[in-house]
């Protein structure tokens, strides 16, 4: 039996190489759920406040605080270190979004929510020609309805990721 992938060399390798700004747009082709795996590697554990998300015509743009996974966690020097950037992950075209929390308790538009996922939800039944994508938590769910066939999902680092404070 040939060896597996290994995902988690792709990942870094890919885009852990050379300490760079990390520009990642998801693709329509075969290539999309793959790309989405990646892609939630890239966000999780990124953080928010929901007062920051903006939502401009059926653009959304959520600005992000990234743990960059990809850069793995030992620095040249041996040094144990995270790396984060600030960072904007672009939603379009949007025609609803929909908070839930766990318990229906909602957090304040001042708290800062923290990444495990995204996806698109393919077992929902999509609804015209929008399909649910699913920005989500632990105690909390975004569901964003995007038109799958102009479906824009793009993560763009504003800075060169730089030591965790």
């Amino acid at each position: 039996m040939r060896n597996q992938l290994d995902f988690n060399k792709m990942f870094h390798d890919y885009f852990g190489r050379a300490s760079a700004k990390v520009s990642y747009k998801v693709r329509h082709d075969s290539n999309c759920f793959h790309d989405f795996v990646f892609l939630s590697g890239l966000v999780h554990d990124a953080r928010f406040r929901r007062k920051d998300v903006v939502l401009r015509g059926k653009r959304l743009i959520v600005p992000l605080v990234r743990d960059c996974w990809e850069r793995g966690v030992t620095d040249n020097s041996g040094t144990r270190q995270m790396y984060a950037a600030q960072s904007r992950l672009t939603i379009e075209p949007v025609t609803r979004i929909q908070w839930s929390f766990i318990d229906n308790m909602p957090f304040g538009l001042e708290d800062t929510l923290q990444v495990y996922g995204i996806w698109l939800a393919r077992q929902a039944i999509t609804l015209g020609d929008y399909t649910p994508l699913i920005l989500s938590g632990f105690t909390w769910e975004c569901t964003v309805n995007v038109y799958e066939t102009d479906m824009v999902i793009q993560l763009q680092d504003l800075e060169m990721p730089k030591p965790h404070s």
